[in-house]
C-alpha cells in the first residue's frame, strides 16, 4: 500500500501512546484558543448539566457562552468534571471555581445561570447557584439570571399531564403484539395485507416522555386494524368499543404530538433568549384549552417572566416606552428612535448585527444590555447533545477511559475551534535517540 511513501512513513511515530498525546495536544491548544478569546468576554453565561455514565459515575458538563465588544460570539465546553463521589451543590461548585480559574473569568461578568433545575443546583442557599450568588456579592457584581433549562421545563410540564388511563393500555396492547417474535410477524403481515397507512407499532419507551406522542398517535391511526388483529387472537381489547376512550385517546395523540413540536422548535445552538421566550409565550396561547397545563408552563417559565420587561426592551428598542426604561439606558433610547438609518438596519431581522452597528461612543449602555441577554444560554441543549456523544466516547466497550481522556475527547468533539496544528507542531519537541556507533 502506497510503497512510493513507504520512507515517509516509516518516520511517523505509531507507539502505543501516540494517539493519546497527539488527543491531549489538541485538546491544550483548543483550550489556549478559548482563553484567548475568554480573555475579551464582556459579559458570558454558563450552562451546566449532569449525567450518570456506563461506568456510574456522574459526569458534569459546563459549557459557557461569551461576547466581546465587537459582538462575536463564542459557544464552547468549558470542561467535564468527573464527580467520584458526592454532588451536592458545594461539590459542583468547587468544579465550577476550578474553571472560572483556569480560563481567568471575572465572576462579575457573570450574567445568567441555566441549569436542569435539580435541587443540587437551584438552591439559594447550599445550591450551587447560591454559592455562584455568594462570590459574586463579594466580586461587587450583580447576581445573576437564574434560569430553569427551557427544554427541561417544557418536559416536566408534559409530564405533569395524567395520561395513565390512556397511556397503560395502549402499553399493554403494544407489549403484547411486539413482545413474540413470531406474532409481531404475524401483525405486520396482517398490516401488510390491510394496505394500513404503517407498516408497524413503535416500541414505548418509559425514559424518553417524548415517545408518547408517537406511539398514540400511531396506535389511534391503527385502531381498527389492531382490534381485528386482537380479535383473531383471542384477545380483544374493550377499550377499543369505548368511544369516550377514543376520545381521550385521539384528545392525547394531538396533544403530545404538538408538545413534541414545541420541544423540536427550542432545541438548536446559538440561540438568543428572546426568540426562546417569544416561542413559549406563542405556546401558551394555544393552551387556553388544556388549563392545567396551562398552569403548569405559568409556573414552570416564571423565572423568564420575571425578566420579560428587559427582554422586550433588548428585543425591540424602539417600541420602549422610554419612561419604563432603566434611567441610564433612556437617553440613548431616545437617540435611537430618532435616527432613521438604524430603525432600517433593525428592520433587517438581525439583532446580532443591529446592535453590533450601534456606535460605542453613542450608545455605550444599550450595547453592554444587549451583550448580556445575547450571552444568555436558553437551554441545556449542547449539554444534552454532549451527553449524547459521551454514550459512544465512553461505551461499555470503553469503560476505563480515564477522565482526562474523555474531557479531551468531548472537548475536541464539540469545539468550534479549528486546532492550529502548525503551532502544536512546533511546541512539540523531539526526542530522538542516536544510534551507538559500534566501530
Amino acid at each position: 500500500m502506497c510503497p512510493e511513501n513507504v520512507d515517509l512513513f516509516s518516520v511517523i511515530s505509531l507507539s502505543a501512546n501516540t494517539v493519546a498525546r497527539r488527543v491531549e495536544h489538541i485538546e491544550r491548544n483548543i483550550k489556549s484558543q478559548l482563553k484567548d478569546k475568554a480573555s475579551k468576554f464582556v459579559c458570558f453565561s454558563v450552562a451546566l448539566d449532569e449525567s450518570i455514565d456506563v461506568s456510574d459515575t456522574s459526569q458534569l458538563l459546563l459549557f459557557i457562552r461569551g461576547i466581546n465588544a465587537n459582538f462575536e460570539i463564542t459557544e464552547e465546553l468549558v470542561s467535564v468534571h468527573s464527580m467520584h463521589g458526592t454532588t451536592t451543590g458545594i461539590d459542583i461548585f468547587r468544579e465550577v471555581e476550578k474553571s472560572v480559574a483556569e480560563y481567568n473569568l471575572e465572576w462579575k461578568k457573570l450574567k445568567c445561570i441555566t441549569t436542569d433545575g435539580g435541587r443540587n443546583m437551584c438552591g439559594t442557599k447550599k445550591g450551587l447557584v447560591g454559592q455562584i450568588n455568594k462570590v459574586i456579592e463579594n466580586s461587587g457584581g450583580l447576581k445573576p439570571l437564574v434560569l430553569h433549562c427551557i427544554l427541561h421545563q417544557q418536559a416536566l410540564c408534559g409530564k405533569h399531564l395524567d395520561l395513565s388511563s390512556v397511556l397503560d393500555p395502549v402499553i399493554s396492547t403494544v407489549n403484547y403484539i411486539r413482545s413474540h417474535g413470531l406474532k409481531h410477524r404475524q401483525f405486520r403481515d396482517f398490516l401488510e395485507e390491510m394496505n394500513a397507512e404503517f407498516p408497524d407499532l413503535p416500541y414505548y419507551t418509559s425514559v424518553r416522555w417524548l415517545s408518547y406522542g408517537k406511539i398514540l398517535a400511531r396506535f389511534f391511526e391503527l385502531r381498527t386494524e389492531i382490534e381485528i388483529f386482537l380479535n383473531e387472537k383471542n384477545h380483544s381489547q374493550v377499550l377499543l368499543k369505548d368511544s369516550e376512550w377514543l376520545w381521550k385517546l385521539a384528545f392525547s395523540a394531538d396533544l403530545t404530538m404538538h408538545l413534541n413540536d414545541f420541544n423540536l422548535r427550542i432545541q438548536g445552538e446559538t440561540s438568543l433568549i428572546c426568540d426562546l421566550y417569544s416561542k413559549v409565550k406563542a405556546f401558551r396561547k394555544k393552551l387556553i384549552l388544556f388549563e392545567t397545563l396551562k398552569q403548569q408552563f405559568e409556573e414552570r417559565f416564571s423565572d423568564l417572566d420575571a425578566c420579560s420587561s428587559k427582554l422586550r426592551i433588548f428585543e425591540n428598542p424602539f417600541n420602549s416606552v422610554i419612561g419604563d426604561l432603566p434611567s441610564e439606558l433612556q437617553m440613548e433610547v431616545i437617540d435611537l428612535q430618532s435616527n432613521d438609518i438604524l430603525k432600517d438596519k433593525y428592520k433587517e431581522g438581525n439583532l446580532i448585527e443591529f446592535y453590533k452597528c450601534l456606535p460605542s461612543d453613542q450608545f455605550l449602555h444599550l450595547r453592554r444590555f444587549a451583550c448580556e441577554f445575547i450571552s444568555v444560554f436558553g437551554t441545556t441543549y449542547l449539554c444534552e447533545k454532549t451527553f449524547s456523544k459521551m454514550k459512544y466516547t465512553k461505551s461499555c466497550y470503553r469503560s476505563q477511559l480515564s477522565d482526562e481522556h474523555l474531557n479531551a475527547l468531548l472537548v475536541i468533539g464539540t469545539t468550534h475551534f479549528e486546532p492550529q496544528l502548525d503551532k502544536i507542531l512546533s511546541e512539540m519537541k523531539q526526542f530522538h535517540v542516536s544510534p551507538i556507533d559500534q566501530s
